[in-house]
């Protein structure tokens, strides 16, 4: 599905494009490379690669595969990806080793499974990342430029990926900011109240034009009022909006 002159979206539950257990999965088409940003939960991933060609696009052109974080929604797909495009997996260094276990608990998988987001014999498909990104790392892709802005809150290693793209500015925020300004705190491991009121102002003067989540809505344009409304509300007393 074709949402701007140059992004994507291939992939989502929600959306019905991919497996319901699926994040939001965008491409972007930057040249002769493409960046795949997420990979959904791993199951029925020919679907992602059948949406890319249904948009007209050669799927092995993806050298790309940029994680948000290492929950299973958006990174489980990443190893048969991986193996099938040849694409280097790019994640926080942070949750490397979140990536490449199968420990559930340590995935905060059994947590999920309780609540009813994935079945009891849902397995995480583990995956060696080949870069491991620090915060404010740059990697190029053919034409374009992105930046990894890691803003840990909903994930000790969550990144926000920021591109200046020519529809605009441009933020992929995985589960860290939402439409209309929820934030995707959890009750589990690794997920903080505290890191959200430190590390959000990381994508505070952006002034994006375009907000691409992990969930839900999209924005393609006037998007950086999403992401200051967040930011207000975790500058007061009671808890922000959140997204589950």
């Amino acid at each position: 599905m074709k949402l701007t002159e140059n992004i994507y979206l291939v992939g989502g539950g929600p959306f019905g494009l991919s497996h319901e257990f699926d994040s939001s999965i965008y491409l972007v088409d930057c040249g002769n490379d493409f960046v795949l940003i997420d990979t959904g939960a791993g199951i029925d991933t020919y679907k992602i690669i059948d949406n890319v060609k249904k948009d007209g696009l050669n799927p092995e052109k993806i050298s790309y595969i940029f994680l948000t974080h290492s929950h299973a929604d958006h990174s489980s797909g990443a190893a048969e990806l991986q193996k099938k495009l040849g694409a280097e997996v790019c994640i926080s260094e942070i949750e490397a080793d979140l990536l490449s276990s199968d420990d559930e608990k340590k995935l905060q998988l059994d947590v999920a499974k309780r609540s009813g987001l994935y079945s009891p014999d849902y397995t995480f498909k583990p995956c060696k990342a080949s870069k491991l990104l620090k915060h404010n790392a740059l990697i190029k892709v053919g034409k374009f430029t992105f930046r990894s802005i890691v803003v840990p809150g909903h994930s000790k290693g969550s990144i926000c990926y920021y591109a200046e793209l020519p529809e605009g500015k441009t933020l992929f925020t995985g589960d860290v900011v939402f439409f209309d300004g929820a934030i995707g705190l959890l009750n589990c491991e690794g997920s903080s109240l505290s890191d959200y009121r430190e590390y959000i102002n990381r994508i505070e003067d952006l002034n994006i034009e375009i907000l691409l989540p992990g969930h839900f809505v999209f924005s393609l344009s006037n998007s950086d009022r999403h992401i200051k409304k967040a930011i207000n509300s975790l500058r007061l007393l009671g808890i922000p909006k959140n997204f589950i």
